[in-house]
């Protein structure tokens, strides 16, 4: 507010001049009103419970993508396909194919949304984000179910249109028909990992977080597609760690307790499906990468419905490490994967040979066959 100054005569404001009582109790009088006001104000602008003694909005809670799919006990956790010469259009339908194919997972008119990998500044080349050829499979895939919508998101780290043009998904979403939905403020609310407040001494991190949510409230489905790569910090980003991009706020503060934060995201999306982008891997110096040599060619596509198995395969056969170190997969397994299936409806066994053992895991190479 603007206040207008109005000049008095010196007679009235003169050291020299005395005040009546009455003119002292009254301006007093206004000078106490005053601070009573200003303290009001300080108290409205700084109450707990929210603007003007009302209520803050509950935080939102981000659905269970997977529970409207119908699928059987019995049906295949991971799927794994290889091919030599990369043919990622076969590569994906075959991977699929075992799992019921898209149409188990994609009706008609669903929006769809994607969340690939499109953290950096890259070319897709050096396998620190997702290939733009499996995003534009899975694209076109949707489409042919049904889906009346695709929306393809992430909040890189650098800067978003550019992430997007460089890494190519953005010219393959727009060739292919999808929206990208760019991470600008409004698209960001406040979501309630956990009921009640995280308990560092259980290895929760995230309680209640700014999240991506436009686009998230938007889906009847989500796929994440993530490439598989070194980490500095947590030895290995896969398809937990890209949920990653959809946390707002500031969210380098997680990294002191890393493995927390990333079997809270497993915690937070229930995915409908993951697809692990194995064509290349990015082997050291993750997750930016940055050279050809720390690319080592894996010519892999997994998709799965167990985010956890999943990743646990892919640390062991892709970036060929020990999954029993990998501290998150335990923490998952323990947080949202001992549930009766029947009840949680999420599937998170971080031992991917127990469904090797029961007939859960399958495996093609289609290197040989002929396009």
């Amino acid at each position: 507010m603007t206040e207008t100054h109005q000049q008095v005569p010196p007679a009235e404001t003169g050291p020299g001049r005395q005040l009546s009582r009455r003119e002292f109790l009254l301006r007093g009088g206004t000078t106490v009103a005053a601070a009573t006001a200003t303290a009001g104000l300080a108290v409205w602008l700084h109450d707990d419970i929210g603007t003007a003694g009302l209520a803050q909005p509950r935080p939102a809670t981000i659905k269970n993508y997977f529970a409207a799919v119908d699928y059987p006990e019995s049906a295949p956790r991971v799927s794994i396909v290889r091919d030599a010469r990369d043919r990622v259009d076969g590569m994906v339908g075959a991977a699929l194919a075992p799992l019921g194919g898209i149409e188990r997972f994609v009706r008609k008119g669903d929006c769809v949304l994607i969340k690939p990998n499109v953290g950096f500044e890259r070319d897709p080349r050096l396998g620190a984000t997702t290939h733009p050829e499996v995003v534009r499979s899975v694209i076109r895939l949707c489409r042919r179910a049904g889906a009346r919508r695709v929306l393809v998101t992430d909040n890189p780290i650098e800067q978003a249109a550019a992430c997007f043009a460089r890494t190519g998904i953005r010219a393959v979403a727009d060739q292919e028909g999808a929206r990208v939905v760019l991470p600008v403020e409004r698209y960001f609310q406040p979501v309630a990992v956990r009921p009640t407040p995280p308990d560092p001494a259980r290895n929760e991190a995230l309680g209640t977080w700014p999240i991506l949510w436009a686009p998230l409230e938007q889906a009847d489905k989500v796929i994440g597609i993530a490439p598989i790569k070194d980490h500095n910090l947590c030895s290995a980003s896969m398809l937990m760690k890209n949920w990653y991009g959809l946390l707002g706020g500031r969210r380098n503060q997680f990294h002191q307790a890393i493995h927390d934060v990333i079997s809270d995201l497993g915690l937070l999306v229930s995915p409908t499906l993951v697809i692990a982008d194995g064509l290349r891997v990015l082997i050291r110096n993750g997750p930016t990468g940055g050279s050809l040599n720390d690319v080592r060619p894996a010519h892999t596509l997994v998709a799965a419905v167990d985010q956890v198995a999943c990743d646990a395969w892919c640390y062991e056969n892709l970036l060929q490490r020990d999954p029993t170190r990998l501290r998150y997969l335990e923490l998952a397994h323990r947080k949202f994967g001992l549930d009766a299936y029947s009840q949680s409806r999420r599937f998170g066994r971080h031992d991917w040979r127990e469904y090797e053992r029961t007939g859960l895991l399958v495996e093609q190479d289609l290197s040989n066959r002929l396009a």
